[in-house]
Order: C-alpha cells, then sequence, then structure tokens
C-alpha cells in the first residue's frame, strides 16, 4: 500500500518549476509527523488532496509574495482561504478565486504538461452522491464529497491531521 508522503513524493516527481518543487517539500515535511504511516485508504486520499491543495496554496502565495514557500505561514493559508470562501459559498466561486490566481501566475489550467494544472484539476473535481442517496450519505467521512482544494484542505487542518504549520 501506498503511504500518503509516498503519494506526495509521487505528484512532486511529476515535475514542474522550483517553486512548484520547494512547496511540493514543505508540504512533505510538514506532513512527516502527523501523517506517518498513514496508508491511501479509507478517508486518507481525501488528506492526500488537502496536502496537495496546501502546496498549491504554498506555491501561489511564494510566487505572489516572492518568498519561498516555506516562509508561507498558516496565517497566510488562512487568508488564503478566507478569500477563496468571500469569492461566494458556492464552490464555483471558491474555485474561480483559485483559477484566478493561478491563471495570473502564467498557468493554462487546460495545459496537459503543466504539473500544476494538472494537480489542480485533479484536486478541483467536486464529488456528489446520487441524488436519491439519503441524507446520511453526505455525513460520511469515508468518501469525499466536494473537491479536493476543500474538504481536502479541511481534514488537512482538522485537530487529528493537523500540520504543524507557523
Amino acid at each position: 500500500m501506498t503511504t500518503i508522503i509516498e503519494q506526495l513524493q509521487r505528484w512532486k516527481a511529476e515535475g514542474g518549476s522550483d517553486l512548484w518543487q520547494a512547496a511540493w517539500e514543505r508540504t512533505i515535511e510538514l506532513g512527516q509527523v502527523p501523517w506517518a504511516g498513514m496508508q491511501m485508504i479509507m478517508d486518507t486520499p481525501v488528506l492526500a488532496e488537502g496536502a496537495a491543495a496546501l502546496t498549491t496554496i504554498c506555491y501561489i502565495t511564494a510566487a505572489e509574495e516572492g518568498i519561498h514557500p516555506r516562509e508561507v505561514t498558516r496565517a497566510q493559508v488562512e487568508a488564503f482561504r478566507e478569500a477563496a470562501a468571500a469569492g461566494g459559498a458556492k464552490v464555483e466561486g471558491q474555485q474561480a478565486h483559485w483559477e484566478r490566481r493561478l491563471i495570473a501566475l502564467g498557468h493554462d489550467l487546460h495545459d496537459p504538461i503543466d504539473p500544476v494544472a494538472k494537480m489542480w484539476r485533479e484536486i478541483s473535481i467536486s464529488y456528489q452522491p446520487p441524488a436519491d442517496a439519503p441524507d446520511a450519505v453526505w455525513e460520511d467521512t469515508f468518501t469525499r464529497w466536494g473537491p479536493g482544494f476543500i474538504s481536502g484542505l479541511n481534514k488537512v487542518f482538522a485537530p487529528a491531521y493537523l500540520v504543524p504549520l507557523n
């Protein structure tokens, strides 16, 4: 079985700019303790997608601020998330916020070889339960409902999985 850290290393190995690689390194470093040995089973793929979302925030913030991803603070991550949420409570509004910032950094979100765009497409897929599913399905913690950049980040910052971001 693959661990979360191994999955993050696989995504990192897909390449990209030095800044994108440094953002992956930072996330992998942050996840070493809380996610040590966690296998990619049950709800942990959601956590891995949340880690990818954290990588993306660190990358965007570092690029916009002209800093190294290791200098991105928890306050900056929370400010990013709040700004996205201000774009609208609906997923579409939050997604548009992230996409505007990635496009401003020169990414074509449909580019099949851009590793940043490829990761964005993966974490922005919004999974929904079937229309006839009972309400209890929404509460199933073993299934990712919504996009990974929202539900995954919520998992990353949940007390049980919290990364030690300053």
